[in-house]
């Protein structure tokens, strides 16, 4: 016999997707998916801040990366003459460059 894929099953987490609201607007207030690097993991860290991309400064980042310490701040974008390359950010009111959506930065220690 022919198994069914899991997400066809009606326990499994998912199963029913709300559909979109009309116009393609959510209920949910805007909100972009923030990953960073830092030198003391390997592995990235996954946050959100609850703003569109456009509205988003470095102080807004700054409160997800909320560690004590002098730091140096580095964000994915596109350069229209190298393309991908990070970026520095260096005062809290500069907006933060997003990439496909979202934040992808790099974050070091200012020694």
């Amino acid at each position: 016999p022919r198994r069914l894929p899991i997400t066809t099953l009606e326990d499994f987490p998912g199963y029913r997707i709300d559909p979109p609201t009309s116009l393609g607007h959510s209920s949910q207030p805007p909100s972009t998916k923030v990953i960073y690097y830092t030198e003391r993991s390997v592995t990235p860290f996954l946050s959100a801040i609850p703003k569109r991309l456009s509205d988003i400064r470095l102080r807004d980042f700054k409160v997800v990366f909320d560690r004590p310490g002098q730091y140096r701040y580095h964000f994915k974008t596109l350069d229209p003459e190298f393309g991908m390359v990070k970026e520095e950010v260096l005062h809290d009111d500069d907006p933060v460059p997003g990439w496909d959506g979202k934040i992808v930065a790099w974050i070091e220690e200012d020694i």
